[in-house]
């Protein structure tokens, strides 16, 4: 079910004395989808997934989000109530991309997350893929 459709669009300017998503502005598209709802008896490991294309709505926004995932995901998390942890973060490029955020030791007040990409996996693009046909 399609929860929210929307662009997304930062200055990369700190505002409220929290970090942005980056120094550098840039804009995507964004869907968020829900995948699954537990019941009493089964319990999901991704609930969610949040499906991302660069909007580059001018030549000054065209920050790519491979680096900066984390921070988007914080972001996204905190205003959409979503849970990171159940949440499959998909971008479309040339390639259809999954970031792994892995938690790491805290050494600070905030998470910090080790980032990984891979493809997506034949099942992950079966259940997302009416929701791509128009991105």
């Amino acid at each position: 079910m399609l929860l929210h459709d929307f662009i997304y669009e930062w200055d990369g300017k700190s505002s409220k004395g929290e970090k942005p998503i980056s120094w550098w502005p840039g804009s995507y598209r964004v869907k968020i989808v829900r995948l699954a709802t537990d019941s009493n008896n089964i319990s999901y490991l991704v609930h969610t997934a949040v499906i991302l294309k660069n909007a580059k709505t001018n030549p000054a926004m065209n920050t790519s989000l491979k680096n900066y995932i984390h921070n988007f995901a914080r972001i996204i998390s905190k205003e959409y109530n979503l849970n990171i942890d159940k949440t499959l973060w998909i971008e479309l490029d040339d390639k259809i991309r999954v970031a792994s955020l892995n938690p790491e030791q805290k050494l600070s007040p905030e998470i910090l997350y080790t980032i990984s990409w891979r493809s997506i996996r034949p099942n992950e693009l079966a259940m997302i893929k009416p929701y791509i046909t128009d991105m």
